[in-house]
Order: structure tokens, then sequence, then C-alpha cells
């Protein structure tokens, strides 16, 4: 799409969605950020961070997506350069978030200039703000699905629940993985004092740092649970299993006695007791098997009262 560009007063954005190596050129030719800056977008970076240079700051962002297809979250890359007359965008892949509200800007002059209006830091502010808020919908979404887990654990506990609660866990613990350098970001830029960053500005960068916290203790609250669940889900199974066993010991038990009959009569011994009677000795197989079937269901039974 090449770099899109707003202007309001003496404040510019410059914004790329869906960068290519030539968008990259064009941003090198007109802005003289460090080089390693711009290596840090073309090796796409995974982990977010704040540098900071006597004239701008390069900031890597992470916002939570959902995947439509799979349901696993990631973390969407936004690159920011803010300078004193600059603000500069870039994502890899279109954020239709952050499309969205640059093009409702291009429509809207008097939006544009309440973003615009006050200097890049507010308008990084603005910005940011609107890709967060969102991104509470991503926990929304996390909490629903653990309640749905909640329920469903109640009646059923197979592999697929397991399977279920498994992705849920992932989901939570790299939503904590994405958010929490971002919060660390945001206290360092506090004690960065630049020219283009007025203290005033500082209020609004603390403001994203709370929803950020929100999301924080939420996707904590959320690992908390989801390891309840965990471990309600192994009881479950280790009970459905020592179900299992107690089954098979009782008709491996109960089988002992016919067991030892059939080892007597199948050597051919002339000697034994109705040898001849092919009926009473398939008596005797059904009265043992019933008596050791008894005996041992009542020792079992017995032991759990």
């Amino acid at each position: 799409m090449g770099v899109q560009v707003l202007e309001s007063k003496s404040v510019k954005w410059h914004h790329v969605s869906g960068v290519h190596e030539g968008d990259l050129k064009a941003l090198q030719a007109k802005f003289k950020f460090h080089h390693l800056d711009y290596e840090d977008i073309r090796n796409e970076s995974p982990i977010s961070k704040m540098d900071a240079y006597k004239h701008y700051i390069f900031f890597l962002f992470h916002i939570p997506m959902i995947d439509a297809t799979s349901g696993r979250i990631h973390g969407e890359a936004v690159y920011v350069f803010l300078s004193k007359d600059d603000l500069v965008t870039v994502t890899y892949a279109p954020l239709p978030e952050l499309d969205a509200f640059f093009d409702k800007m291009s429509r809207n002059i008097k939006f544009r200039s309440v973003v615009l209006g006050k200097g890049t830091s507010r308008a990084m502010y603005h910005i940011f703000s609107h890709l967060f808020h969102e991104s509470l919908q991503v926990v929304g979404r996390l909490t629903q699905e653990v309640h749905r887990l909640e329920e469903l654990i109640e009646r059923s506990h197979d592999k697929r629940l397991t399977v279920d609660l498994g992705h849920a866990r992932r989901n939570v613990l790299f939503l904590r993985h994405l958010v929490d350098p971002e919060r660390n970001m945001l206290v360092s830029l506090r004690h960065t004092q630049r020219s283009f960053i007025p203290e005033e500005a500082l209020v609004y960068f603390d403001d994203l740092h709370d929803i950020l916290d929100t999301i924080w203790l939420s996707s904590d609250n959320l690992k908390l649970l989801l390891d309840g669940l965990f471990d309600v889900n192994e009881a479950l199974i280790s009970h459905k299993t020592n179900q299992i066993i107690t089954l098979l010991t009782i008709l491996s038990a109960s089988l002992m006695v016919p067991t030892l009959i059939a080892g007597f009569y199948g050597m051919n011994a002339t000697w034994l007791p109705y040898v001849e009677s092919p009926k009473i000795v398939a008596l005797m197989y059904l009265v043992g098997f019933i008596v050791m079937l008894f005996v041992v269901m009542g020792i079992v039974y017995r032991k759990k009262l």
C-alpha cells in the first residue's frame, strides 16, 4: 500500500500497512532513524521493546489477536517511531483496527485534528488506547472460553476437554507474555525525558499502562482458574481410571475359582468327581464365578465404606 500520510497543523502521521522492502527504503530515505531499528522491522523481532534516542523513540508493540481458524492468540507487531513532528507506524500484516482508525481520521477532519492537534505523543496515546481497548475483547473471549470449559467439566472429562484446557492455558500464558514487556516499556517511558514528550502527556501514557494492567490482572485470574480446572480434570480422570481398574479387578478375581476348576478338569484326570457329567461341571463353573463375584464385590465396597 505504500506510505500513507495524514497531517494536522505541524504533526504528520506516516502509516505503512503490510510493509515491503520498498516501503522501508522510502522511510530510510525520508527519516534518518538508526539502521538497527530498520533491521528490527526486517527481522520481525518477537519481543516488545523501546529504544530511546536523542531526537526520537522507537517502539515495538505486539497487539494480541485471536486467529479465526485455530483460535490461538498471537501478537501482531506494530513498529512506532515517535519524534517531535512525525509519528511513524509500520505493520507487517494489515491490522484491521489500526487501518480502520487511520481511515476514520482520513475521512473526518475534525477527528483528525483532535488526534493530531496536540502533538505526536498525544496522537500515539489515542492510537494505542484504541488498540488496547480492542485487546480487552480478547480477554473477554478468553473469559467466555474458560467459563464454557468450567461448565463442560461437570458433564464430561474426555480427551477433547483436556486438549481444550491446554489450548486455553496456552492462550492465557501467551497473552501474559505479550503484555508484560509492554507494561515495563510504559513505565520506562515515564522516566524518559524528551522535549517532544511534555509532562502532561505522561498522564495519558499512565492510562495506557492501566489498560495493560487490567489485561494482565484478568489473564492472571484466568490462569489461576485454569490451573484449578486442570486439577479438577485430572482428579476426575483419575477417579474414572480407578473405577475401570476396580471393575477389571472384580472380574479377574471372580474368574479365579472357575479358572482353578478348569485347570483340574482340563487335565483329563479320570479320578475327578463328575468328570463324566459336563452339565454338573459347567454348573460348578457358574456357581464358583457367582460366589467369587459377590465375595470380591463385598470386599471392595466394604473398603470404600
